[in-house]
């Protein structure tokens, strides 16, 4: 089944690749990304005394490069940064739209497993990797906790809605209201427009989880894991919108999400240090 998934994907080589220190030895590292074509719409509805889910999700088909770019650009910059020798190259991933079937109707964890298998089946055929040294992969991957005001069941990249109050009732046998003692806490929050930090019970929240996997070019072992989640909450005290999602534009969750991405993917390699302003891909 595996190979029949596979039977459409594609891996062009090379996307770009960097320059090398020709005084010094440096390794040679394939980098690759396979996320970028889903992206998650999470809203909390308010909580309700009931099994349903307090959150509505779903998901919207975005360029399957556009985001992925973001992630290589992240990953170039630190990898350079911390290995100034080495030569990096940058691998272009496409699932083909069967394997992208089986992605919607399998579960959190199967999808995990169905992408890295896809993905060392696929550079298993590509013969160009006898000349690396190793092979840096950004999956997706879910975080099952709720952390930092974030709702749990977070995967890949999206955007989480914060609507303003609580929009059920929360009476009790007794008829009395209990809202506040189920409140949310403030959060701190960004201003889009000036950067200014406040505390705010609503926001809108890009955000990203995946997986750094590192594997041996030649064998193909995974040699280390390391998952990473990083969102940024965003509210605008001062606009005349009560709807949050009113208060930042379209455009400028587009621009922070293509930001924190980079960024993610750098810190990913090098902690917590800051990546520059997003920068213009030439096509």
């Amino acid at each position: 089944m595996l190979r029949s998934l596979l039977a459409a994907a594609a891996i062009v080589l090379p996307l770009a690749a960097s320059a090398q220190d020709a005084t010094q030895p440096g390794q040679t590292i394939a980098l690759i990304s396979t996320l970028g074509d889903q992206l998650s719409i999470v809203k909390q509805r308010g909580k309700r005394a009931s099994n349903v889910d307090d959150f509505s999700r779903r998901t919207l088909q975005v360029d399957p490069q556009l985001l992925n770019m973001a992630v290589l650009r992240g990953l170039d910059t630190a990898l350079a940064a911390e290995e100034p020798s080495s030569r990096r190259i940058m691998l272009r991933w496409s699932a083909n739209p069967g394997l992208q079937e089986q992605l919607k109707d399998a579960s959190f964890e199967a999808r995990d497993v169905l992408i890295l298998d896809a993905l060392r089946e696929r550079l298993a055929q590509i013969p160009q990797r006898a000349e690396w040294d190793r092979i840096e992969a950004i999956l997706p991957r879910y975080a099952w906790e709720t952390r930092e005001g974030m709702p749990n069941r977070l995967g890949g990249i999206g955007i989480y809605v914060k609507p303003t109050g609580n929009q059920w009732e929360l009476l009790d046998e007794d008829g009395i209201d209990r809202k506040q003692e189920y409140a949310d806490p403030d959060q701190t929050t960004i201003n889009p427009r000036t950067g200014e930090q406040q505390k705010d019970k609503a926001y809108v929240a890009p955000f990203i989880s995946f997986e750094r996997v590192t594997l041996d070019a030649k064998t193909l072992a995974i040699v280390a894991r390391k998952p990473q989640f990083t969102h940024t909450k965003f509210s605008d005290p001062k606009s005349n919108s009560i709807d949050v999602v009113e208060q930042v534009s379209p455009a400028e969750i587009v621009t922070q999400l293509n930001a924190l991405v980079e960024q993610a993917a750098y810190r990913s390699v090098r902690g917590s240090v800051e990546v520059g302003p997003v920068k213009k891909v030439s096509r």
